[in-house]
């Protein structure tokens, strides 16, 4: 009974311990069963993952470097119109779109009031002059008074205080005389003011131009006293010939010169393109939420009067040209290989075998970097040899956007260059 107790205490402590050893080999398995998938999965996922690129040939070809910038249409001479003295409109003798020439009638203004003034002023002169005339028959009599007083005083026949009183006298009538004087000049002068008032009241044209607007009717009343003078007639000088003022950024002024060509387009003419040219340069900045601009005048042969002032326009301004050079498109430099990011554990370990690399890899990888030029002005792209992508370092020139100059560099026309690729999984 001993022994045989003995030996069922035996084997149950056998089971105990065998029971753990057991399981810990089914987990093994199963560990190693779905390492294995993975890595059979994302192997044959890789293996049959077709790659294409998209080339584009390295080619000679011309660039044509412009700056864009926007603004208005504008007559090259613009002038606004307003009176000069107070009163009311009598008559407007001009409407918008005529034509006319300097000192051509724009508009008169009642001078009822004027011509009043005129008159006074006259007649104030005319009694002025009078007075004149009788300020010099005074002094002519004193003079002859204080000539008798003075021989008579000579032959010792009056005093002293005689002769000083004639004397007196007589310069009295010249200082009358001179007072005379003054007030004609006075009088003559307010009479040219009426003169001139009355000359103003006649509005008329400054320039040889058209009538861009009128904004005054007959019966109003306009103040030449206000702070701001109301504006009655805008006239624009020759609209045949008209400039653009653009707005320059100041990251592309310093690329712009005197003379430059450009071409812009206005809404009203889609499709069409007007010829220009850069005619000014203006170092004064402008400065609109944050953004600073130098404005830029092209001149514009409007000789078919088809734009208008106030237009609005695109302007390509042609700031650099360069024919028959090698050239490559822009997206070049854009591209790299993907970078395969290989684990490290990937072929061996426990680590490796459950999270294997695959498909995920790729899927991550970038096909675009930043490739700015080097110190030397070198730049990488890629050429297509034998089916792979090959690294090249080429020295870059002007671009327009699209295509840029290859200045040197072990790059020969017609190289296949690689702008993108494409990676499909069945």
């Amino acid at each position: 009974m001993t022994t045989d107790s003995n030996a069922a205490t035996l084997q149950a402590i056998t089971r105990k311990k065998r029971r753990p050893r057991r399981l810990w080999l089914w987990a093994l398995v199963g560990v190693g069963v779905l390492g294995g998938g993975g890595w059979y999965w994302g192997a044959g996922t890789t293996a049959t993952a077709a790659v294409s690129y998209t080339t584009a040939e390295a080619a000679q070809g011309d660039i044509t470097v412009q700056v864009t910038a926007v603004g208005t249409v504008e007559p090259i001479e613009q002038v606004d119109v307003s009176s000069l003295i107070s009163g009311t409109i009598a008559k407007v003798e001009v409407k918008v779109n005529d034509r006319v020439k300097t000192g051509d009638v724009l508009a008169r203004l009642d001078t009822s009031s004027l011509q009043a003034e005129l008159a006074r002023d006259k007649a104030t002169l005319a009694a002025q002059a009078a007075q004149v005339t009788d300020a010099e028959a005074a002094l002519e009599a004193a003079q002859v008074l204080l000539a008798r007083v003075q021989k008579i005083h000579d032959k010792g026949l009056n005093t002293d205080d005689e002769l000083t009183t004639a004397a007196t006298t007589a310069r009295r009538a010249e200082a009358a005389l001179a007072q005379a004087r003054a007030q004609v000049q006075v009088a003559e002068a307010n009479v040219l003011l009426s003169q001139t008032a009355l000359a103003k009241a006649v509005i008329t044209s400054p320039i040889d131009g058209m009538v861009l607007e009128v904004a005054v009717d007959v019966g109003q009343t306009v103040n030449a006293s206000a702070s701001e003078t109301a504006v009655l007639f805008t006239l624009a000088h020759d609209l045949a010939q008209m400039q653009l003022s653009v707005d320059v950024d100041e990251a592309d002024v310093g690329k712009v010169a005197m003379g430059n060509p450009a071409s812009f387009t206005v809404d009203a003419w889609l499709g069409e393109s007007f010829p220009a040219e850069v005619t000014e340069l203006h170092y004064a900045p402008q400065t609109v939420d944050g953004i600073v601009t130098y404005p830029t005048i092209l001149s514009i042969d409007n000789s078919d009067l088809r734009l208008r002032p106030g237009m609005t326009a695109s302007a390509d301004i042609t700031v650099q040209e360069v024919a028959g050079v090698l050239t490559v498109p822009n997206a070049a430099f854009r591209y790299a290989p993907p970078r395969q990011v290989a684990a490290a554990a990937s072929s061996s370990g426990l680590l490796g075998m459950i999270m294997p690399s695959g498909p995920s890899t790729n899927r991550g990888s970038r096909t675009t970097v930043s490739n700015e030029p080097d110190r030397e002005g070198f730049r990488s792209l890629y050429v297509l040899q034998d089916g792979a992508p090959v690294k090249v370092q080429v020295k870059t020139g002007v671009t327009d956007g699209a295509l840029t100059e290859v200045l040197e560099g072990d790059l020969a026309e017609g190289a296949q260059i690689v702008t993108a690729q494409t990676t499909a999984t069945p």
